[in-house]
């Protein structure tokens, strides 16, 4: 009112109020809406705000109550504006905002059941005991221990490829579906999305609505496919230890492709320089949440090719946070370590066995045959996804020695403007 203007905002519905969610985390507080999935750090004045309005405080009340907690005038409209901006008021994604969400609500109360069910107390411990089934037989059963060979269960690649990528999609989906259901057990709807990369299915769950309950409950959710991999992994084995005979030599080789697909799974998954779960899970133990970024920057800031943008973000983060930033860094040794040895152990041997069933077909009839043919097809899928890759890694390449480059070239004073 100081400039002579009168602003006018649209305050928020008392619905859209009642919506939003204030979870404690370490000493800040989550302000979101599990409607659009949109979530906001604020400190203790703004969650306090909020719990204002909900109670039905009008923002006069609430900018006096403020004034009085902070010692000095605030703007409870203009934290409105930020919160509105930031999508907490949006329209529901699935509907005009205020509309009833009849046709969610009933797949939202099974899925709510049933994660009720299968991540109940006694469900975890049943999954605990069945998961260390599995480290155990291996560790007692060499025989069951998984080789590249269990990679290619028959003898020709098409069906091999077929076969695992077919067992890799329902693993994968089983894997996304605990993530889901584990997630509705607190009431939240998380999205199960199906997508591709290159021809490869593809499924990814959503779980941005867990800033909505405390962050001791997010471990369930974030615990819940790993799990389920150890599941699947331990069921497989015992099948094939107990039932081999009975089953029949097919069905043997696809549980151990099954049981060498889970095994990477969970070898993928402590991988914790990639987003991983176990990434996810680090974050919600440590309670850093720019811990991707402020890692890139002090990486950067150690390689000396800190950007000024690197630099704010090292200025503004936390010092808990930067401190959580280099002991991850050191986790980046042990991790290319593991993955090395996956190459060495499992990757590398299989390439020639790969190679040696697409082309022996094909060098004994030319492509005459129907196995000759199947062999040639299996060896486009094989190669084609490895040559995008080693061309998307070469203009990679390219691309950052071009901006180091351009960064030598320019004057010292250049990247502060």
């Amino acid at each position: 009112m100081s400039d002579g203007t009168v602003r006018t905002i649209a305050l928020p519905s008392a619905g859209q109020l009642a919506a939003l969610t204030v979870v404690a985390d370490g000493d800040t507080f989550i302000v979101g809406s599990p409607r659009t999935a949109e979530y906001v750090e604020v400190p203790e004045l703004g969650a306090r705000i909020v719990g204002w309005l909900q109670q039905g405080l009008t923002v006069p009340e609430c900018e006096r109550r403020a004034a009085e907690l902070a010692g000095e005038p605030v703007d409870v409209a203009d934290f409105l504006t930020v919160l509105a901006d930031e999508g907490l008021f949006a329209a529901h994604p699935d509907g005009p905002a205020g509309e009833p969400e009849a046709d969610h609500q009933l797949a939202g109360t099974l899925r709510e059941r049933l994660g009720r069910l299968l991540f109940h107390r006694v469900a975890w411990v049943a999954y605990a005991i069945i998961a260390l089934v599995g480290p155990a037989l291996l560790l007692t059963m060499p025989q069951l221990r998984p080789s590249y060979r269990d990679g290619f269960p028959f003898s020709t690649q098409l069906l091999n490829i077929l076969a695992v990528s077919a067992l890799g999609m329902a693993a994968v989906a089983v894997h996304e579906g605990a993530h889901v259901l584990a997630t509705a057990k607190h009431g939240l709807r998380s999205r199960l999305s199906v997508s591709r990369r290159l021809y490869f299915l593809t499924f990814q769950a959503d779980l941005t609505r867990l800033w909505s309950v405390p962050r001791g409950a997010r471990y369930g959710p974030l615990l819940a496919g790993v799990t389920w991999d150890a599941v699947v992994m331990a069921l497989a084995l015992v099948l094939t230890a107990t039932l081999a005979e009975q089953l029949g030599p097919v069905p043997v080789r696809l549980l151990r492709a099954l049981v060498l697909l889970q095994f990477t799974a969970l070898i993928a998954q402590t991988l914790v320089f990639m987003r991983t779960d176990v990434y996810a899970l680090l974050v919600n133990a440590t309670g850093c949440t720019t811990l991707w970024a402020t890692k890139g920057a002090l990486l950067r800031r150690y390689l000396r090719r800190a950007t000024a943008d690197d630099e704010r973000q090292l200025a503004a983060a936390d010092p808990r946070e930067v401190l959580w930033a280099r002991r991850y860094l050191w986790l980046y040794v042990p991790g290319i370590a593991v993955a090395l040895g996956y190459l060495v152990y499992f990757v590398l041997p299989s390439v020639p066995h790969l190679l040696a069933l697409c082309l022996d077909p094909i060098r004994a009839d030319g492509l005459t045959t129907p196995a000759a043919w199947q062999g040639a097809t299996a060896l486009a899928i094989a190669v084609v996804p490895s040559l995008l890759a080693l061309v998307g890694a070469a203009r990679s390449g390219v691309r950052v020695v071009a901006t180091a480059a351009r960064r030598r070239a320019r004057p010292a004073g250049a990247q502060l403007r």
